[in-house]
Parts: structure tokens; C-alpha cells; sequence
């Protein structure tokens, strides 16, 4: 047990390193990209003095260490400023965007899972069938198709030729549930698509490998029946490294909505931050990517104490084993 403690304390210890580190390649990145925010935000016809007291007010004319340390106080507080294109507080924006890509991508990765465990146990278990060969050549194509080309064939084909979806756009579920799901279908089957053809074949993979461990065949001499050997015995731990391929799916579906957000022209948090970069809204792209790895990380720290649960080992070994 101690050493399963010292395992959560060491993980949460490198998620914070994460996060930190993450803020501050984000900050970098921003002050080396080309123009000045400030003049971005007041008009290249300002006057210079105007300018400087603007940059003053801002903290721009401080050294990059100092700029830094002053967002990150600020931020840890929940005070990240105010966005210099929009004039508005970042936090109220950040509020009304953050539930708009949550109510996508959760879907996404509630679809993800269901389907991508139960096409893999599928193909697993009728492992050389047409249904196996069919399903892994689909999923293999579903994995390198570009999703910002499924979103056009789909606008064109579900939108424009048969008129079924909404094109574009975005309504709260807790609005009207029933436009929701309609504008919602398209951008989320595309979020999906590449974590749910990942899962499937890694399911399929593991099922594959524990169906001929010993203690399958074990089972099997001892008379279980063999759904139950499949369902109830392979299928629990061939299920157990889904948990840390889960943690991945996770930053796939954060870029998804990059994408899907763009394509559908959903004012979420992907749409948000490719705007901001574009304006060179500083200030929003570090709040932006703060709260989006912070939420990535943090989910990866709550698989990394789940795999700890449900695999003695970690329990054993303190992480040491993976």
C-alpha cells in the first residue's frame, strides 16, 4: 500500500511539472510568433504614446521571466486577464465555451468506447471471419482518413444533398436537446472516428493475446462454458490496458475539437484558441492551453490511479512495472 501511495504522490507530482511546463512553452511560443499584441488590439494608426502605456499597463515591457511569474500568480488565482481582441474577461469567456466542447467531446468518447470495445471483442472472437477482415480494414481506414475531409463529405452529403443536418452551428443540450443532437451528429462521429478505430484494434489485440494465455485454457478444461470464458475472464483483462490507451484517446479527442470545431463553426474551446492565435490574443492563448492541459493531465492522473486499482502490479511496484 505504500508503495501504491508513493506511486499517486509521484503522479500527481509530474502532472503539476506537466501543466507548468506546458503554460510555459505556450508563453514562449506566443512572444516569439510575429507582431506586436499591442498594436494588434489598439490599430497600427495609434498613437506611440498610447502604445507604451498600453504595453505598461499589460506588463509587456517587462523581462519574459517577470511577465511569466505575474500571469501564473494571477492565473492560479482564476484572474487571466482580459482578452485583448474581444474586451471581455477571460474567465466569463472561458466559462461560456468550456461546457460547448465538453457536451462534444464526452459523446465523442462515450461513443468511442462502447463501439470500439464491442467491434474489437467482435473481432476477437470471430477472429479470420469476413465480419474480422471487413472491421479491421474499416478501422485501419478510419484511423488515417484527415477528419476536417470527413466533416466536408459529411456537411455535403447529410447537409447539402439530402438535407438531414444542420450544417453548422451549436445549440445547448439544455436548450433544445432535439437541435442539439441534430447539430452535434456530425461533429462528434468525426472526434470519434479516430479514437474509436484506435480502441477497437487494441481491444481486438488484447483479446487475442489473453484468449491464449494458461489460465484461459484452464478455464477451459475445467469445463466453464465458452462465453463465459471469453466474456467473463478474457474480456476483463484484456480490458485492463484499454484504461491507459483511454488516456491518449483523451488529448485525440482535445485535438478533434480543433478541428470539428472550425469545420462546423462551433464557438468552442478549439475554435476559441485558433482565433486567438490568428489575432495574436496572447492572453487567450495561454488561458486557453492552461485550462485545456490541465484538463488533459488531469484526466490522465485519474486513469493512471484507476490502472493502479485494477492491476496488483502497480499495487506491488508503485508504477515501476509499466
Amino acid at each position: 500500500m505504500n508503495s501504491y501511495i508513493t506511486f499517486i504522490v509521484k503522479k500527481v507530482l509530474l502532472s503539476i511539472v506537466t501543466v507548468f511546463a506546458i503554460s510555459i512553452f505556450a508563453f514562449l511560443i506566443m512572444q516569439m510568433t510575429p507582431g506586436d499584441p499591442v498594436r494588434a488590439m489598439l490599430g497600427a494608426e495609434a498613437d506611440e504614446a498610447i502604445v507604451e502605456a498600453t504595453r505598461t499597463e499589460l506588463n509587456l515591457d517587462k523581462p519574459l521571466v517577470v511577465q511569466y511569474t505575474l500571469w501564473l500568480k494571477n492565473a492560479l488565482r482564476g484572474d487571466f486577464g482580459t482578452s485583448l481582441v474581444l474586451n471581455q474577461d477571460i474567465g466569463e469567456i472561458l466559462a461560456t465555451r468550456i461546457p460547448v466542447t465538453l457536451s462534444l467531446t464526452i459523446p465523442a468518447l462515450i461513443i468511442s468506447l462502447v463501439l470500439g470495445i464491442l467491434i474489437g471483442v467482435l473481432c476477437a472472437v470471430h477472429r479470420g471471419s469476413a465480419l474480422d477482415q471487413i472491421m479491421t480494414v474499416l478501422m485501419t481506414t478510419m484511423n488515417g482518413i484527415p477528419v476536417f475531409w470527413i466533416g466536408i463529405m459529411m456537411m455535403y452529403f447529410f447537409g447539402v444533398k439530402l438535407g438531414w443536418l444542420p450544417l453548422m452551428g451549436y445549440t445547448s443540450p439544455f436548450e433544445d436537446f432535439g437541435q442539439y443532437v441534430a447539430k452535434a451528429v456530425m461533429p462528434v462521429t468525426i472526434m470519434a472516428f479516430g479514437p474509436l478505430s484506435s480502441i477497437a484494434r487494441q481491444v481486438r489485440t488484447n483479446m487475442l493475446e489473453v484468449i491464449n494465455q494458461d489460465y484461459i485454457r484452464t478455464a477451459r478444461a475445467n469445463g466453464l462454458s465458452e462465453s463465459s470464458v471469453k466474456y467473463k475472464h478474457a474480456l476483463k483483462n484484456s480490458l485492463i490496458p484499454v484504461i491507459t490507451l483511454i488516456a491518449l484517446q483523451v488529448r485525440s479527442l482535445v485535438g478533434g475539437s480543433l478541428l470539428g470545431e472550425q469545420v462546423f463553426s462551433i464557438a468552442g474551446m478549439g475554435r476559441l484558441i485558433m482565433v486567438s492565435v490568428m489575432n495574436k490574443d496572447y492572453l487567450v492563448v495561454q488561458a486557453t492551453v492552461f485550462v485545456i492541459s490541465l484538463f488533459v493531465v488531469v484526466c490522465n492522473l485519474i486513469l493512471d490511479i484507476s490502472y493502479g486499482l485494477v492491476d496488483p502490479r502497480i499495487r506491488l511496484t508503485g508504477g515501476k512495472g509499466r
